[in-house]
């Protein structure tokens, strides 16, 4: 008898239209007309993730698809050191390089994120705060390349 209920309220659901509004995988919609072409590594893969939620709302004077390519280079610097060689002071610094093609033309800039973070002690604390200051940069450079396109699109 559950069996059949279960069966009838799935058949309701997916004759319904029904989406998940947290989907995952290829079946993930950000909405947009803007593709963002995949970008190697995690770095780039968070970078992508960000680019696609700032991209969500669209940019100015583009109602057509288009097409995101980023070159992403990404350095790690130990700023300060304590007395026995340790870092103890660290920048993340993310460039990226993109190009967005349309039907009108293409549109290239360059922008730039940094992030700094205290080194902890331990060397798994160091590994862990690499990763989230990396996490940091991909976002702020996500979002510092929507400002560059939507100022240069809003002059159109």
């Amino acid at each position: 008898m559950k069996q059949f209920f279960a069966l009838v309220a799935f058949a309701l659901i997916a004759g319904c239209g029904f989406k998940p509004v947290y989907a995952t995988g290829a079946g993930a919609n950000y909405g947009g007309a803007i593709t963002v072409e995949k970008i190697d590594g995690r770095s780039g893969y968070i970078l992508r993730r960000a680019l696609q939620e700032e991209l969500a709302i669209g940019l100015p004077n583009i109602t057509e698809t288009a097409s995101l390519q980023i070159t992403l280079d990404e350095d790690l610097t130990r700023l300060a050191f304590e007395q026995d060689g340790a870092a103890s002071r660290s920048n993340v610094t993310a460039f990226g390089q993109y190009t967005l093609t349309r039907p009108q033309g293409v549109i290239r800039g360059a922008s730039k994120s940094e992030v700094s973070f205290g080194v902890p002690s331990s060397t798994f604390g160091d590994i862990s705060a690499q990763k989230t200051a990396s996490e940091r940069a991909m976002r702020l450079l996500a979002k510092n390349i929507v400002d560059d396109l939507r100022r240069k699109l809003s002059v159109e």
